[in-house]
């Protein structure tokens, strides 16, 4: 009996250990699913919410996502039990003008030993610049190149605006890396006649305020500019103003016929230049044509005045300081007139339209060399053609230049109709080697009975390969035409290249001081040169 009982109790055991194995191996498989796999393209603004129908038949559920979406609920019953889930999406955007990338993400469920994973993307956002926001000026050289670029579209230029409703330069700038300069106001053609007319396309109009920073390493070249083209920092400014800026530069200069370039401006068109340093090597090529005017200057090439509709729009230079190393070549022109190859230290060609405005070239300084081969050169001004002043200004460039039947005064080289110079001084060297150029420390050719010089003179020593009387002088070339010369200096030597160095003294200088007829010429002073 025991016996009996004994095997029954081990057959009850074996059975229950096989009923246990039993319930080992079959483990139960669940299922989660979602009527939406994945959510793409959420907005960036005002994102919104989406929708899921979850349903699994495990016994619960529970949900995770990133941190810029909420989930609702965050856990559920299963047991094939379905449950619709919110998913709540933070905005991407923090305001117009700021860049928000896209970004991406997967909410999981999870439950009895399974999961599913639901991508979701949203889209990022891109700023907006607005031009009617100001950031107060221009702070670096990409929001420089930005200007320009808005100037020469023709959009509005309020983003670089001060509170005095300038454009302003708030720091110093390095353009050594621009390969490829487009001036500010890169207008096709300028209208640059003896009476021009206004520049036409996107010149550059109100004030450019440098603040008294220095624009470096800008390097300019252009020398196939096109008939009636202009070129420099600025291409063309009409109604501006640009001031208290320093720029150094390297600038390059040639055109295919009529055409104008200054470092600063190649127009300057009812305008004014003031309280601008200069720094330059220039080089000029003069034209491809003959008897075709190419005005370049330290400044600006081409300065213009004019009367429209009552106004006055008059030009002026004023408080400026230009020490250059100059290369001047004619290229194929052979003429010293109006139509020359020219540079002026200051301006290359200034005039007006002979009424009652004015350009005003005043209290400015010329530093350097020029070396020449050009029929119209001088430390200020090439040409002073109309409605012209010039007050105040010194010239200490030498100048040597070597062109055949040139007009070369070291501080204009002509003044014509309604031009007048007022106290300005020429203490630069000039050497000329032609027998024919026309040489004078002042000015080369008084060339209408309405223009006067007054006060200034002439301390440069002169040397030249004219020897005519009518032809040299320490103050002009020859006195022809001329209203009044008075009140000058008279100072320097004068001398034939390589040969005779003329013994001037008090008492014979009038014979010096230039050909012609002298009887409007008065209060002269002679001041003997320094030993």
């Amino acid at each position: 009996m025991k016996t009996m009982q004994k095997c029954l109790i081990l057959l009850l055991a074996g059975a229950m250990a096989a009923v246990s194995c039993n319930k080992q191996q079959e483990v139960k498989t669940y299922t989660i699913s979602s009527d939406i796999t994945s959510v793409s393209e959420i907005p960036a603004n005002n994102p919104g919410s989406q929708t899921l129908v979850v349903t699994t038949d495990a016994p619960y559920w529970i949900a995770q996502g990133p941190d810029w979406v909420t989930i609702d609920p965050v856990t559920g019953v299963g047991g094939g039990k379905s449950t619709v889930v919110t998913l709540s999406f933070q905005s991407n955007y923090k305001n117009e003008s700021t860049d928000m990338a896209p970004r991406t993400g997967e909410v999981k469920f999870s439950g009895g030993m399974t999961s599913l994973v639901v991508p979701v993307s949203q889209l990022g956002h891109k700023g907006f610049i607005d031009p009617n926001a100001s950031i107060g000026g221009i702070p670096d050289e990409d929001e420089f190149l930005d200007f320009i670029a808005a100037v020469n579209d023709g959009d509005p230029v309020v983003r670089w605006l001060n509170d005095k409703q300038e454009v302003q330069l708030l720091a110093d700038l390095d353009l050594s890396e621009v390969a490829e300069w487009v001036p500010i106001g890169n207008v096709e053609k300028t209208g640059n006649g003896n009476n021009a007319s206004a520049p036409e396309g996107n010149y550059f109009t109100g004030v450019f305020d440098g603040g008294g920073h220095t624009i470096k390493g800008f390097k300019a070249s252009k020398t196939d500019i096109e008939d009636g083209g202009t070129y420099g920092f600025f291409g063309a400014l009409y109604r501006a103003t640009v001031k208290n800026l320093n720029l150094e530069a390297d600038f390059t200069v040639g055109g295919l016929s009529t055409g104008d370039a200054g470092v600063l401006a190649g127009t300057v068109y009812a305008s004014t230049i003031e309280n601008v340093k200069i720094k330059a090597t220039i080089k000029t090529e003069g034209t491809q044509t003959d008897n075709k005017r190419f005005a370049v200057g330290g400044l600006a090439g081409f300065v213009f005045c004019c009367s429209s509709e009552g106004d006055l729009l008059e030009s002026s230079i004023k408080n400026c300081e230009v020490e250059v190393t100059v290369t001047g070549g004619s290229g194929k022109n052979t003429k010293s007139g109006a139509t020359a190859s020219m540079f002026g230290g200051i301006a290359g060609f200034v005039t007006g339209d002979k009424s009652a405005a004015r350009d005003t070239i005043a209290n400015c300084v010329v530093r350097g060399t020029i070396t020449a081969d050009q029929g119209r050169c001088s430390g200020l001004l090439a040409t002073a053609n109309n409605a012209t002043i010039i007050k105040d200004c010194t010239n200490y460039a030498s100048q040597v230049n070597n062109f055949a039947n040139g007009r070369i005064g070291n501080l204009v080289s002509l003044l014509n109709l309604d031009c007048h110079m007022i106290n300005c001084t020429n203490r630069g060297d000039l050497t000329t080697s032609d027998s024919n150029t026309t040489t004078a420390g002042m000015v080369a050719l008084l060339n209408d009975n309405s223009c006067t010089v007054e006060g200034g003179g002439n301390y440069g020593n002169i040397r030249t390969g004219n020897a005519a009387a009518n032809g040299r002088g320490l103050l002009v070339a020859n006195f022809s035409k001329y209203s009044s010369f008075k009140d000058v200096v008279v100072s320097g030597t004068l001398g034939m290249v390589g040969g005779e160095v003329y013994e001037i003294n008090a008492e014979n200088f009038m014979d010096y001081i230039g050909g012609g007829s002298k009887a409007k010429v008065s209060g002269l002073t002679y001041v003997a040169p320094a030993q």
